[in-house]
């Protein structure tokens, strides 16, 4: 393979791949067990005032 060949390979895969990456991290943070626990310290916070 020469240069051009694995630039084209990089430039089609890199997009995908930034979309799987970014689709992953929202459904990381978003899910309800993640989600409860980020949110716990926020409650924790409000008892205490």
């Amino acid at each position: 393979m020469d240069d051009s060949n694995l630039l084209l390979i990089y430039k089609s895969l890199r997009l995908p791949l930034l979309v799987l990456a970014i689709g992953y991290i929202t459904y990381y943070v978003y899910k309800q067990r993640t989600k409860d626990e980020m949110e716990k310290p926020k409650y924790r916070m409000l008892e205490e005032d």
